[in-house]
């Protein structure tokens, strides 16, 4: 059965993770960039990490820990639709799995024989595949988050589909784990709220408990995609860039954008909320 005809995808364009202008994978190379929709240049201002500038703005921030807090725990999106549940699972793992707390996953554990002892194999790592249960159901449930909910009699009506999260829903399926969560939303354009962000992001991203995650336009800064979440895991102060550990590994590299192209493209909505980031800790014992 087809069921991505013309209505269901012109539906499916405005939802996080998984739109993106369809000349604009094609025409691209993995890795080249556009122009911003917000500089006056004629030329891309995002840097690759891994290139000789990329490496230079890591090493000489002075806010980077959770770099290494969140490269070791990197997972690219299982889907095009699991940016926000990607970026969950790599900042709860940043969180515990150095406390040894986190619980075995039991459908990923392996059964050994009974010669070998006849127990499991415990899997201590939270993981994308086991990442949506009953508890974040009551958020929203999984089948509408993934688009599984599709019919032959629904798949005309674009109002029965929602599938990914917005940042509030990523926020109450965050905190169905017994994790802190901060909301910002990005509602206007200011200065001054340019300078809040700056301010806030150097706070989290110089401490390894603490962590930052945004929900942007990423086109709008000249990568290829539309919606999209992925941790930060830098800021570089003499460039005035922030590193961002793009999971849409099949799409796009992690990258260093202009502060200002970045938080503008939060300035966005999404529904009818405007998009924003969500800071991350555990809560107190």
């Amino acid at each position: 059965m087809k069921i991505f005809n013309s209505v269901l995808f012109n539906s499916l364009v405005y939802f996080s993770c998984y739109f993106y202008p369809p000349s604009a994978f094609a025409e691209n190379q993995y890795g080249y960039y556009g122009k911003s929709d917000f500089s006056k240049l004629n030329y891309s201002m995002l840097v690759n990490w891994n290139s000789v500038e990329g490496k230079k703005r890591l090493f000489q921030s002075k806010y980077n820990e959770d770099f290494f807090q969140l490269a070791h725990n990197f997972q690219p999106q299982a889907n095009p639709l699991y940016c926000g549940i990607a970026s969950s699972v790599m900042v709860l793992n940043a969180l515990r799995i150095a406390k040894g707390n986190i619980p075995s996953q039991s459908t990923l554990e392996v059964q050994k024989p009974v010669v070998w002892g006849g127990d499991s194999i415990p899997y201590k790592l939270y993981s994308q595949s086991t990442f949506l249960n009953k508890k974040t159901d009551i958020i929203k449930l999984q089948d509408i988050i993934e688009l599984k909910n599709i019919t032959a009699q629904n798949q005309n009506d674009g109002s029965k589909f929602d599938p990914g999260l917005t940042l509030s829903q990523l926020k109450g399926v965050l905190e169905a784990y017994q994790v802190q969560v901060l909301l910002v939303y990005a509602q206007d354009n200011s200065t001054v709220s340019i300078e809040k962000f700056r301010n806030h992001l150097k706070k989290v991203l110089s401490e390894s408990e603490k962590f930052i995650i945004i929900n942007y336009k990423s086109n709008q800064i000249g990568q290829a995609g539309g919606g999209h979440i992925s941790p930060i895991a830098a800021y570089d102060q003499v460039t005035d860039s922030v590193l961002v550990l793009d999971v849409s590994g099949h799409l796009n590299p992690w990258l260093w954008a202009p502060l200002k192209d970045l938080y503008l493209s939060m300035n966005t909505k999404d529904g009818d909320k405007f998009r924003g980031y969500l800071v991350v800790e555990d809560k107190k014992p």
